[in-house]
């Protein structure tokens, strides 16, 4: 049984809305400042990048947003080091 909130008449659409390259062209700037935010988290600069290389990923336009297709678009990016990164197992 689905929560209530989930049943057919709750239903909504996402409203469409256009974004121009414009409107973005400081994203990478800004996600890099977010994330030099957590500096202090990481042990090694390694984890480091790997983290900011699977956000990047993330916000790419990949369909499929797994470790692996990122790590294919995104350079310098290593498999294992950024499953190791992303599941804390380092």
């Amino acid at each position: 049984m689905l929560p209530e909130c989930r049943q057919e008449e709750y239903l909504f659409s996402v409203p469409k809305f256009d974004v121009a390259s414009s409107d973005v062209e400081s994203f990478m700037d800004e996600l890099r400042c977010f994330h030099d935010e957590y500096r202090d988290c990481f042990h090694r600069s390694e984890t480091r990048e790997n983290v900011l290389h699977y956000m990047v990923g993330q916000f790419s336009k990949l369909e499929r947003k797994s470790i692996e297709p990122i790590v294919l678009a995104v350079e310098d990016a290593k498999v294992c080091t950024m499953q190791r990164a992303v599941s804390g197992t380092h």
